[in-house]
């Protein structure tokens, strides 16, 4: 095993936080987050070993170094919610072990234009993060889902999490339009 597979817990040699990533592809390849499709990327028997925070679940909230993630799952092929989220699957179970050994797991973001947290393209790299809780929740549809909170680690030197203005043109027409109509 080598920090270039992701199965690492923590940092992987060679990136900073805040190295930003073209894409899944890239980020794979640095061993940040090595899963092209999930959103989490773990070893049930382990524990998680980082996240990709994207435009996924209507049920992530994200203020910065605090995040709530939903796990895996539940999802039709238009990314509906349509059923409960399993706790046993395999990552969700992971990522439930992360909050038992409270082993660091790696964040990433990816470009979302709702976020102002997220990067304006790519994906970002925003250093490690320790599961503080996870369960059960009812979701913004009804649904079961697997709820995690998320706290960033503090680290000697680390730079905040870039803020980002999400008030883009096509925001600001629509509120005009708003105002006038309304």
């Amino acid at each position: 095993m080598t920090s270039r597979d992701g199965r690492t817990f923590g940092h992987i040699s060679g990136v900073e936080v805040g190295t930003i990533f073209n894409s899944k592809a890239a980020l794979a390849d640095a061993g940040v987050h090595k899963l092209q499709q999930s959103g989490i990327h773990g070893d049930k028997e382990l524990g998680a070993f980082s996240i990709c925070l994207s435009k996924g679940y209507e049920d992530n909230v994200d203020r910065g170094n605090i995040i709530t993630y939903v796990g895996s799952g539940g999802q039709d092929e238009d990314g509906k919610q349509i059923s409960d989220q399993d706790p046993d699957s395999g990552v969700n179970k992971a990522i439930f072990l992360s909050s038992e050994t409270r082993r660091p797991v790696r964040v990433v973001r990816g470009a979302n234009d709702d976020n102002a947290y997220s990067p304006r393209r790519g994906f970002r790299y925003d250093g490690l993060y320790v599961v503080d809780e996870a369960k059960m929740m009812d979701g913004k549809k009804g649904f079961k889902m697997c709820t995690f909170t998320l706290k960033r680690i503090d680290e000697e030197g680390q730079k905040p999490i870039p803020i980002r203005r999400t008030l883009t043109l096509g925001k600001l027409a629509k509120m005009r339009k708003n105002t006038r109509t309304g």
